[in-house]
């Protein structure tokens, strides 16, 4: 079944999450190449949320300690930051949204 790995944060400015933004979209896809999707929501100008979903638990695992490491490299970034975990029982993709497809 398929895990998904939910991060929370708060940003110490508005500023910061927004640099925090733009280089989480080049770092994550390399450094969390395991999960089959990653999401960024910023949830408000000093909050935000991730989310990884794996194909199952044991690749959720293997990607944990990178994670951790990718994480601790943003320093001076996050006031409060809290994780959560869980199976998905629904990851849907519209097929109209995928990227690179004709949507006419």
């Amino acid at each position: 079944m398929s895990v998904a790995r939910i991060t929370m944060v708060d940003y110490i400015s508005e500023e910061v999450g927004d640099a925090f933004e733009v280089q989480a979209k080049e770092v994550f896809p390399k450094d969390i190449h395991q999960a089959d999707s990653l999401i960024l929501i910023r949830t408000g100008p000093l909050s935000g949320m991730s989310v990884a979903i794996y194909k199952d638990q044991e690749t959720a695992d293997n990607n944990l300690d990178v994670r951790k490491k990718m994480i601790a490299g943003f320093t001076n970034t996050f006031k409060d930051i809290w994780h959560m975990e869980g199976n998905v029982s629904l990851h849907h993709i519209n097929s109209k949204m995928i990227v690179g497809q004709d949507n006419s």
